[in-house]
């Protein structure tokens, strides 16, 4: 149901019981007012004190007629609102706290009562209060993990018992993650499984890369926005948004650490420094460069590969050439062979917090092998 379809309020209806209710308070006050100044008066009562009475019965009746709604109606309203707005989630977390709290206190009652005096009659209330408050606390923090717990269950109860159930995590995914747009080809590919959370401050962050004046970072913004879009609509995918912020976080990256540590989320993202953070606090962290440095093939010294060179390098008349990985290959004069495939003996393999890069000479070249491997597996000597 849209905004402009939801039904009108009987504000008739509303008034209706406010009115008695007021009606109502108006008269128990008054009668609570009556009640203590005939208790206080004498027999038979003197006009002073009969005027006292009836002040009392007054201000009693006026002060249920102004406040009993408030009272009475504001925190009926206050829960029903609240119970409406909550998930299924919250709904199961609040009941099992009460449930469990409502056991402990009683529990607890029992030794409490015993204690002399004012102790053994107010502190198995107290107990009971506190054990039903913290018990409902601590299900609200891990209503997620309660959530999750369950599901695993159902879908072990519906596998046989030999078959290992792995519990379905959830992530939290970085802007940086999202831009780059590797996760949606890893979640599909089933390497990844679990719910992908993006959070509220983490979509206004794309949007205001999307609106930049920047045109680097617009670009990025708007490519943010359409792999979000992507993802949202592949039904493979388990996608939420919720709106939860984090009040004494500053910035995108201390929120991200902060919820994920809050409700036990992995933290997905390409950012070094956000990883090295997050790690140190014991956040899991998955790192998409990480990933893809684990699948690239391995390149060593010595190899032979054959390459397009692209472009020019910066030094000693390099050619710039790529992998199909995307791996750089750096080739030693090989600046007029721009536009030509050629077969590179690779020197040395130069690993960083970006990426790998490759040096290697172009074959029959001075410093390289004449050829690649003979059958013996060995490379001939150098010229």
């Amino acid at each position: 149901m849209t905004i402009s379809e939801k039904k009108p309020v009987n504000r008739n209806r509303l008034l209706s019981i406010d009115f008695w209710v007021r009606i109502l308070g108006m008269i128990l006050l008054g009668y609570v007012g009556w009640y203590f100044s005939s208790r206080s008066a004498s027999n038979p009562a003197t006009e002073d004190e009969i005027l006292a009475m009836q002040l009392l019965i007054l201000s009693g009746a006026g002060l249920g007629l102004l406040i009993t709604h408030r009272l009475i109606l504001y925190p009926i309203r206050n829960v029903n609102q609240r119970l409406r707005k909550s998930s299924a989630q919250e709904l199961i977390a609040l009941g099992l706290g009460t449930l469990l709290g409502v056991v402990i206190g009683a529990l607890l009652a029992i030794p409490l009562s015993n204690l002399p005096g004012l102790l053994g009659n107010y502190l198995p209330a107290i107990a009971s209060f506190l054990a039903i408050y913290f018990c409902v606390m601590g299900f609200e923090y891990q209503k997620k993990n309660l959530a999750n717990f369950s599901v695993s269950l159902q879908t072990a109860k519906a596998r046989p018992v030999k078959e290992a159930v792995p519990m379905r995590r959830t992530c939290l995914v970085d802007t940086s993650a999202i831009i780059d747009g590797r996760v949606l080809a890893v979640v599909r590919s089933g390497f990844l499984d679990g719910v992908l959370v993006v959070p509220r401050f983490v979509l206004n962050e794309l949007q205001l890369l999307a609106d930049s004046s920047d045109d680097m970072k617009r670009m990025r913004g708007r490519r943010g926005l359409d792999m979000l879009e992507e993802i949202r609509k592949d039904d493979q995918l388990r996608l939420e948004m919720p709106n939860e912020d984090i009040a004494n976080a500053r910035g995108v990256d201390q929120k991200l650490v902060t919820l994920a540590l809050q409700d036990g989320h992995a933290l997905i993202t390409n950012d070094k420094n956000l990883s090295q953070v997050a790690e140190l606090q014991g956040v899991q962290v998955l790192n998409l460069n990480v990933l893809s440095d684990a699948v690239r093939p391995p390149v060593g010294a010595g190899e032979m590969l054959v390459v397009k060179v692209r472009e020019e390098g910066r030094e000693r008349e390099q050619g710039i050439g790529y992998l199909e990985d995307g791996t750089m290959v750096v080739v030693e004069d090989a600046r007029e062979r721009i536009g030509d495939e050629v077969r590179v003996i690779v020197s040395r393999v130069w690993t960083n917090d970006r990426g790998r890069m490759v040096f290697g000479r172009i074959m029959g070249s001075a410093g390289a092998f004449y050829g690649g491997k003979n059958d013996a597996g060995n490379y001939p000597a150098r010229s």
